[in-house]
């Protein structure tokens, strides 16, 4: 008995190696499981299929032999087309369409003003009259010539036919008539030259010169300006002469009305650039219908260089992977990632450059659960307010 319980002492595995070959196991076991959630997870649409074999209680879009595909919510929006236009900004001054200073034409005393400042005035009304008395008095001495002169050859006439007058006095008679009449006109153009008549229809400014001061050819005596039209010039980059066409539309603004912006076209391109800004002179006429603007007021003109036209999709839609730009496109109820390059920003919309189409529809929210030939769920998105 004694001998049988040596025995099994002896056999016994000391205490420091149950523990080592208790922890070699744990290892093993653990590795054992580590391997096989890999190989799950590796395969886990094979496993997700064979499942979905079974259960067949997938929800989703059917592919093939009665299999079902989770489809993805997604929002769209369809891919619209803006031009990728370029605005240059110039500065200019307007002045009216025609401006004119006007001076008399005669020397005399102001007697009559017709036209105060700010007045508007029609082509050929008068604006003021200098003292003619002189003037009308020489009017009626030339008329008087003219009437002698007139009787003075029908009687030289009827002397002619009775042969008691010769041919040659009817001719004197003819020429006195001729200078008389002359006379006549130059009394009655001296006679209107006492009075400041207005080229064109137009508005008349401030007055220089006051009722009875005396004037002569020599004094400016007010401003005339015809600001139905203003003429912008300014000037733009010798690089942009090739875009620029008449009849082109510019947009224009003043300090004086600010947030308000004026029409206006391109008139006039000068012929040569200038070699020291390397600019050319453009010349815009802006309509001027409500007679706000006025000569003189400084301008911000932009111009509108037109350019290629390209599609354009939400910034939300663009996205970015490894320096590769591209968006999300459904089609047929599947997404396909299309590459495409980011042309210009405008505001929250972006032009891209690439195999999109208008109206083509591109997922702007739920792009992180897509992958080539995913099945989509979509949605357009609610239309603003307003809108």
């Amino acid at each position: 008995m004694a001998q049988r319980r040596a025995r099994a002492k002896s056999r016994k595995t000391p205490e420091p190696a149950r523990r080592q070959l208790a922890g070699g196991i744990q290892l093993v076991l653990l590795l054992v499981l580590l391997g096989a959630a890999v190989m799950l997870w590796t395969g886990r649409d094979q496993v997700s299929k064979v499942f979905a074999g079974f259960s067949g209680t997938v929800e989703g879009t059917k592919t093939g032999k009665g299999k079902k595909q989770r489809s993805v919510p997604v929002v769209v929006a369809p891919a619209q087309e803006r031009a990728n236009d370029m605005i240059v900004g110039a500065i200019g001054t307007g002045r009216a369409r025609r401006s004119v200073m006007l001076y008399p034409e005669a020397t005399g005393e102001i007697r009559h003003v017709f036209a105060r400042a700010g007045g508007r005035v029609s082509k050929g009304q008068p604006i003021l009259r200098l003292d003619s008395r002189d003037a009308e008095l020489a009017v009626k001495v030339a008329r008087t010539r003219l009437i002698e002169a007139d009787r003075l050859m029908q009687r030289s006439e009827q002397l002619l036919k009775k042969n008691i007058n010769s041919q040659a006095n009817v001719d004197d008679a003819s020429n006195l008539v001729d200078r008389a009449e002359l006379e006549l006109q130059q009394a009655e153009e001296a006679l209107a030259d006492r009075e400041m008549k207005a080229p064109f229809d137009g508005v008349v400014g401030i007055s220089k010169v006051e009722l009875g001061d005396r004037i002569s050819p020599s004094t400016s005596v007010v401003t005339l300006d015809d600001r139905s039209q203003l003429i912008v010039e300014f000037e733009v980059a010798e690089q942009f002469l090739s875009q620029l066409v008449i009849g082109q539309k510019v947009a224009a603004q003043t300090p004086s009305f600010r947030g308000r912006e004026f029409e206006g076209v391109i008139e006039d391109i000068d012929s040569r650039i200038d070699p020291t800004s390397r600019t050319v002179i453009v010349r815009a006429n802006i309509p001027n219908k409500e007679d706000l603007l006025r000569p003189g007021l400084s301008f911000v003109v932009d111009l509108t260089i037109p350019g290629k036209t390209y599609p354009a999709v939400h910034e939300l839609a663009l996205q970015w992977r490894k320096g590769v730009s591209y968006v999300w496109r459904v089609r047929e109820n599947k997404a396909e990632k299309v590459v495409v390059r980011s042309v210009k920003r405008l505001n929250s919309i972006i032009l891209i450059d690439g195999n999109i189409s208008k109206g083509d529809l591109v997922v702007v929210e739920g792009v992180q659960r897509l992958r080539p030939g995913r099945h989509v769920q979509f949605s357009m998105p609610a239309p603003a307010p307003g809108s």
